[in-house]
């Protein structure tokens, strides 16, 4: 048998367990300067506010993902 085949480890898997983000909906502002988007964090539930949509590291420590419903 090879070296190391014989342990296995996380993330060996063929699907890893793999921690999915929450997903926060946005609600888009428009400012003076520019569209921004406030969304509800899902652990502390204060809004925050967002220049983009994607995966986003809050100011209270929270990682999320801010997208609309039905966005694929």
């Amino acid at each position: 048998m090879p070296q190391g085949m014989g342990r296995t480890q996380h993330g060996d898997a063929l699907f890893p367990a793999d921690q999915a983000l929450p997903i926060a909906r946005p609600v888009p502002v428009q400012t003076s300067g520019r569209l921004e988007f406030a969304a509800r964090c899902p652990e502390c539930r204060t809004w925050h506010r967002h220049v983009s949509l994607g995966e986003k590291a809050a100011p209270c420590g929270a990682h999320y993902r801010l997208e609309f419903k039905g966005a694929a």
